[in-house]
């Protein structure tokens, strides 16, 4: 009898306590009402705003760099006009000059906005084979001086109302002979044009000699397409990002094949996202 008796006083001391909680809260609340003071909730963080998202965006993307790409061996197949079109980014097409299609691709591309043309000049190669037979009309080192002032001239006035400047096919062997590259930059130089060494030797000397002579000029960075395969030409255009990241401005080249336009139009929607600026070759030269 005595611990049902404990139990049922502690039972009524339970109540009397959660009771007496009850009260109390209620008067607090009350005094609360009374003296008109709201109550306070916690603060939570406001919502971010959309454009609070897109600055972070564009500071996490800032500096990431410029991406002149250039697509040699253009004129052999005038469907590139319309892949140009639906890539629709800056960039900048080298014409093979002998080309059926050059000319006429020159003359449609010549106005759109972002592109330039440069005249694709064949130049003579260390040595031939399947690969790297000579075209017709290429320039190489066994022509006397007169020749080829006469060849280069007939090119360039050519394509002369559509193009801003000049770089090479092929051309490891006429590229490394200063008597024959000079007889070529003067004519650049007198025509007002630029020059890009597409550096198909590591011996090229037209880069410096055009600098000294006072030629806008660049040189090719990367070749995106040694290998035609889709997915190592999608590698290498990463890997032409981390460039421009670093350097600020790469110079990557690329030839009018299928997988490489296809990778292209893989690859360049998603680089512009990320932050990279696509500039033809007349905004990098100096």
């Amino acid at each position: 009898m005595k611990k049902n008796s404990h139990r049922g006083n502690t039972g009524i001391l339970v109540l009397f306590l959660v009771f007496a909680v009850l009260l109390t809260s209620l008067f607090i609340l009350e005094e609360w009402k009374k003296k008109g003071k709201p109550l306070k909730l916690p603060e939570l963080p406001a919502p971010e705003q959309p454009v609070k998202i897109k600055e972070k965006l564009q500071e996490k993307f800032k500096g990431a760099g410029r991406i002149a790409l250039i697509i040699d061996d253009v004129g052999w197949n005038p469907d590139i006009v319309g892949q140009v079109k639906r890539i629709q980014t800056p960039m900048t097409l080298a014409i093979l000059p002998d080309s059926p299609f050059g000319l006429k691709i020159a003359k449609e591309l010549s106005k759109k906005q972002g592109i330039d043309l440069i005249l694709h000049i064949p130049l003579e190669p260390e040595c031939t084979n399947t690969n790297t037979k000579l075209l017709q009309g290429c320039l190489t080192t066994r022509m006397d001086n007169e020749e080829l002032k006469l060849k280069i001239d007939n090119y360039i006035d050519r394509f002369s109302p559509y193009i801003v400047g000049v770089n090479h096919h092929m051309g490891s062997k006429f590229t490394t002979n200063e008597e024959k590259m000079e007889v070529l930059l003067k004519e650049i130089k007198e025509k007002n044009l630029v020059y890009i060494d597409s550096l198909t030797s590591t011996r090229s000397v037209g880069y410096t000699m055009a600098e000294k002579m006072g030629i806008k000029t660049a040189r090719r960075d990367v070749f995106i397409d040694n290998s035609s395969d889709y997915e190592q030409i999608c590698k290498t255009l990463d890997e032409v990002a981390n460039i421009a990241r670093e350097k600020g401005t790469v110079i990557a080249i690329g030839h009018a094949r299928t997988n490489t336009i296809k990778a292209l139009e893989e690859k360049i929607p998603k680089l512009k996202e990320q932050g990279y600026q696509f500039v033809p070759i007349s905004k990098v030269v100096r």
